[in-house]
């Protein structure tokens, strides 16, 4: 467009010119021919530059139609991929929606996990203080052990000692029961001594009022033999004892020296109060059973 209006403006330059030229001609004198010559050569001129320009502006229109041609197709095109376009559109808007979901999604999930994460690590700490506390444990389980065998020693040797007990106990009532036979048969025969000294018969009516007849030897002189001595001082054995029901652990109780003291087993006084071993701790308060050996009570 630019380059058809140059072309214009040089035609309208050529016919000013032209003009001009024919004018200045006045001032010399020139045949008609001259003139009409003249005339004719800038009339072709004229027509040729005007030709020119009709055929620059044919090609320009024909290159204008062929860029209209194209951009209608173009145009047609679009218009056709419109649709498409629009439909794209909105899938990439629903895309766009659901990246957008799936993202608070991926948010809320990476929250959670954080959370968990926080709770694991927490845990992570408990653990190891659980874990540090173990192994002070473990240091002070071999003086535990120790301990448990020395009382677990100590059991064994309690329990000999209550069966030594036991079989003394059976021995000392065996003699028992031999010394309270021997006893009644001196009473026996101190009551048939008697019987036949009041029924004897000549006896004078004076001596009624005398002292009784003295002991005969045999029942004065009769006395417990000095195998039994011994057994003479056991006054009695109770059936029952004034013990307390319960016992509160102090320092350097176990299970054995409990069970020597109140007479009774290990076995008995961990069934008693439901212990899966014979660790106790300082404090406990531990049931004490019924039953066991009775308290021993001599005579001084």
């Amino acid at each position: 467009m630019l380059l058809r209006q140059m072309r214009f403006v040089n035609l309208c330059c050529l016919v000013a010119l032209s003009i001009l030229s024919a004018g200045c001609a006045g001032y010399q004198p020139m045949t008609p021919d001259q003139e009409s010559r003249e005339v004719q050569r800038r009339t072709d001129y004229v027509l040729r530059e005007l030709r020119t320009e009709a055929a620059t502006l044919r090609e320009e229109m024909a290159s204008t139609r062929i860029g209209a041609a194209k951009q209608k197709a173009e145009l047609q095109e679009l218009q056709r991929q419109l649709p498409l376009l629009l439909q794209e559109s909105a899938e990439l808007r629903k895309a766009d929606t659901q990246l957008r979901r799936g993202r608070a999604d991926q948010q809320q999930a990476l929250d959670a996990k954080q959370t968990e994460l926080t709770a694991l690590r927490s845990e992570r700490d408990q653990l190891r203080q659980t874990k540090l506390e173990l192994q002070t444990q473990a240091v002070q389980l071999p003086p535990l052990q120790q301990a448990l065998a020395e009382a677990r020693a100590a059991e064994g040797t309690m329990q000999g000692r209550v069966k030594e007990l036991e079989a003394s106990v059976a021995s000392l009532t065996s003699e028992l029961e031999k010394l309270t036979g021997e006893l009644e048969q001196v009473r026996k025969g101190l009551a048939g001594n008697r019987s036949k000294s009041t029924a004897k018969p000549g006896k004078p009516a004076s001596a009624k009022g005398s002292p009784p007849p003295a002991k005969s030897e045999a029942t004065s002189d009769r006395v417990p033999s000095p195998e039994a001595e011994p057994a003479s001082r056991l006054i009695s054995a109770p059936a029952s004892q004034d013990r307390p029901s319960h016992h509160i652990v102090e320092p350097g109780d176990t299970l054995g020296t409990l069970a020597g003291q109140y007479g009774i087993t290990v076995d008995e006084l961990r069934t008693a109060n439901k212990l899966q071993s014979d660790v106790i701790r300082v404090g406990q308060r531990l049931t004490i059973p019924a039953g066991g050996l009775p308290s021993l009570h001599f005579s001084p």
